[in-house]
């Protein structure tokens, strides 16, 4: 075969593949080809049709279910704006003519104002788009227009965790139903005040990073902060912060002794050589690479770093120990309290004895000992 004749044989080859590849299947092609495969795989098409059935129940399930969180959502929305409610901070006394007086005082108004004022200003900058004043302020706080809205905008704040919900929702909220706003206020104070006395708001101090916090760290600090607390039985948020502060110097302590030993008695990691000689060549060429000043800071030597070591952990055990004389002096300086008391025996600085019963109009049951 002459090479012209092969040329074409090829060429017509490649002509007919590529009109296979281009040619594009009609419907009625793509129909017969899955009834002819369902219809070669029955066990396989019952399987899918159950697959179908069982996604579809499960999807009206959840919608469902979502149905009925929104209705409970709406009828404790309703409870909520109906019943009276006044927030503790609203019994203390303030002037009569401050603007305090008029708009209300709570905690949650200063935090919406703060709120309000922080959004403003950011519309305000270049990186807001430099708004006008009127714009800014439009921009910076929503008010719902009716029920519907503000029970969407509660149903949504109430279905996040309390540490996302943010305070343009609130104030969102605030503008339509006050009395809803306070209540979930109130919800997410209460729940930092469970982060507090469970512990985990001093945890997450003492471990910020994300690789910081898993499971073992957080249990070991909850542990001796559980044991610090089975021995002192805390009465109340101050003890109970003596308690973290406690546990946070104890940690630190163990850590700073950890460090001491390890530069003490273990090699330090050091550059290697052959990057030493290679950052000394850049530095060489490129003499402009550091920045304008007249000293180098000086690199801290190993006799250095022990004591740097050291000091920190003799700072953190003061720390502990000063925290635990606190405690201690509070529990022996604290006010007495006793509660029923039949009889109780006084003695002034004199030396003079008071026995006092239950009936202190009563005079015999008062008797004055030397």
């Amino acid at each position: 075969m002459s090479e012209r004749n092969r040329k074409t044989k090829v060429k017509e080859k490649a002509e007919n593949l590529a009109d296979k590849l281009n040619q594009v299947p009609s419907e009625d092609a793509d129909e017969s080809m899955t009834e002819k495969t369902n219809a070669d795989n029955p066990e396989h098409n019952q399987l899918l049709n159950e697959a179908n059935v069982k996604l579809k129940e499960q999807i009206e399930k959840d919608h469902e279910r979502r149905e009925e969180i929104k209705e409970g959502y709406s009828q404790l929305f309703d409870q909520w704006e109906s019943d009276e409610f006044a927030p503790s901070d609203f019994k203390i006394d303030i002037p009569i003519d401050s603007l305090e007086a008029r708009v209300g005082y709570s905690s949650l108004i200063r935090q919406l104002h703060d709120s309000f004022c922080r959004t403003a200003a950011f519309y305000r900058s270049d990186s807001g788009g430099s708004l006008s004043v009127a714009e800014a302020r439009e921009q910076a706080f929503h008010r719902c227009e009716n029920t519907e809205e503000a029970k969407k905008i509660f149903s949504q704040v109430m279905s996040y965790p309390y540490a996302n919900i943010s305070f343009n929702s609130l104030h969102s909220l605030y503008g339509y139903a006050p009395r809803v706003a306070e209540r979930v206020w109130e919800r997410i104070k209460g729940e930092g005040r469970a982060e507090f006395e469970s512990g985990h708001l001093a945890a997450n101090t003492m471990f910020p990073v994300h690789y910081m916090k898993d499971a073992w760290n957080i249990a070991k600090y909850l542990g001796l902060r559980e044991s610090f607390i089975s021995e002192w039985q805390p009465r109340g948020g101050i003890e109970l912060s003596l308690i973290d502060m406690l546990a946070q110097a104890f940690f630190q302590w163990q850590y700073w002794l950890e460090e001491t030993v390890k530069r003490s008695e273990t090699e330090p990691r050091r550059e290697h050589h052959e990057y030493a000689e290679w950052k000394h060549r850049k530095q060489e060429l490129h003499k402009k690479s550091w920045g304008e000043g007249y000293w180098f800071p000086p690199y801290v030597h190993e006799q250095a770093a022990i004591e740097h070591a050291v000091q920190m952990a003799d700072g953190f055990n003061r720390m502990f120990m000063r925290t635990l004389r606190q405690l201690r002096d509070l529990r022996r300086y604290s006010l007495v309290t006793i509660n029923n008391p039949n009889q109780v025996n006084i003695a002034n600085d004199g030396g003079q004895q008071v026995n006092i019963s239950n009936s202190d109009n009563d005079d015999t049951n008062k008797k004055i000992t030397k």
